[in-house]
């Protein structure tokens, strides 16, 4: 077991940590940014809107093209695939766009399956996450990985960047029809490695990820500002902050 120290916080007796992906070790400004034009300028074209509205769209995703930036208060940033399809459908509802849900869900199928063709393209790592998952890698630890990303993707992400090794399990959006704030994708990825929810910590970028842990069992969440949102705003939801994994020293028996 290891503990994790900051100089605000110490959590002692870890075994497994459980990751998310966007946002925690992979860069969703420029991953996610992406998708959210494909998204936006897909539905423009099978509905003949005007161009001029695609920049609109991509705010209703929480995406604003500007400034090449996930916005932290958007709906990417704060729900999960099946509540951010309900709030967009209602928002093009409301500017005059008749579509459904269930038209929506197809597009956005359908525009991941043309997405993730290219998506090395749109992949950047965090590297001092990659580097803090490789360290405790070699001390033994189990990991996982519970994202609202499709399995599929992650896997392939694993793949393109020869991080097999580096996690024992993956759970995404096709796992389970529950969504990650339900808790029930992180039971699965602990059922799956044999882990105790009582010496495992979820790593996150959001409150998304302490939700899904607390309802999981997992007690503490460790909430990094690498992705959408600041710092400050994470110390209202957890009480284990930081800017990134750069600044979490990792405590072994011999330390």
């Amino acid at each position: 077991m290891i503990s994790l120290k900051t100089d605000k916080w110490q959590i002692d007796n870890i075994d497994t940590i459980l990751f998310d992906k966007d946002g925690t070790f992979i860069d969703l400004h420029y991953f996610w940014g992406k998708m959210t034009e494909l998204r936006a300028q897909e539905i423009i074209k099978r509905y003949s809107l005007d161009n001029n509205l695609c920049s609109k769209l991509c705010l209703f995703l929480g995406y604003n093209q500007a400034t090449g930036k996930m916005l932290k208060d958007g709906i990417t940033a704060l729900y999960s695939r099946p509540i951010i399809i309900e709030i967009f459908c209602k928002d093009l509802n409301n500017i005059g766009i008749e579509i459904t849900e269930k038209e929506i869900e197809s597009i956005f199928d359908d525009v991941n399956k043309i997405f993730y063709k290219n998506m090395v393209k749109y992949t950047k790592p965090i590297d001092s996450a990659i580097d803090f998952i490789k360290k405790i890698r070699k001390l033994g630890l189990k990991t996982g990985i519970v994202t609202s990303d499709s399995k599929e993707s992650t896997l392939l992400t694993l793949k393109h960047f020869c991080w097999e090794s580096l996690f024992d399990t993956v759970i995404g959006r096709e796992s389970t029809t529950e969504t990650k704030e339900s808790g029930v994708p992180v039971k699965m990825a602990l059922e799956e490695i044999n882990a105790n929810p009582n010496n495992t910590i979820m790593i996150g970028d959001a409150p998304m990820d302490y939700i899904a842990a607390k309802n999981a069992g997992i007690e503490k969440t460790i909430l990094v500002a690498t992705g959408q949102i600041e710092k400050e705003e994470l110390n209202k939801t957890s009480n284990y902050t930081i800017n990134n994994l750069e600044n979490v020293k990792i405590l072994t028996l011999h330390n």
